[in-house]
C-alpha cells in the first residue's frame, strides 16, 4: 500500500477536473476522495430533471443572497442548532437526512420550499 501525502493545492479539489472526465473529487471531513463513474448516462435530460435542476440552482441562488443578509443568517444558524438538537436525540426520523452545514441545511429547506409551491 503507498502513503500519499498530498499537496496543499490538491487537498482542495473538487468536482471534475476537465469537461467530458468520468472522474471527479469530493471532500467530506477533511480527506479528498477520487470517484470515478461508471457508465454515466450521456443522453438528453428529461423534462423533469431540467425543473429539479432549474429548482436547485434557484434554492442555491437563494441561499447565497440569505447568506450575506446577517440578519436572515442568524435566524438560520438558530433553525439550524435546533435542527442539530433534534438530529442528537435518539428517535431521529430514520428517513431524514442529517445535514452537518448551515448552508446545506439552508438550501435544503429553501429547495423543499420551491418544490412544495410549484
Amino acid at each position: 500500500m503507498a502513503n500519499v501525502k498530498p499537496i496543499t493545492q490538491l487537498e482542495q479539489l473538487r468536482g471534475k477536473v476537465a469537461t467530458g472526465s468520468d472522474t471527479s473529487f469530493r471532500t467530506r471531513a477533511g480527506k479528498t476522495h477520487t470517484y470515478k463513474l461508471q457508465n454515466p448516462y450521456k443522453g438528453p435530460l428529461a423534462e423533469t430533471r431540467k425543473a429539479a435542476i432549474g429548482t436547485f440552482r434557484e434554492a442555491v441562488q437563494q441561499c447565497a443572497l440569505e447568506m450575506k443578509d446577517p440578519e436572515r443568517l442568524a435566524f438560520w444558524q438558530k433553525e439550524f442548532e435546533r435542527y442539530e438538537r433534534r438530529a442528537k436525540r435518539r428517535l431521529f426520523g430514520k428517513g431524514e437526512k442529517h445535514y452537518s452545514t448551515v448552508r446545506g441545511y439552508i438550501i435544503a429547506q429553501l429547495s423543499a420550499r420551491l418544490r412544495s409551491e410549484a
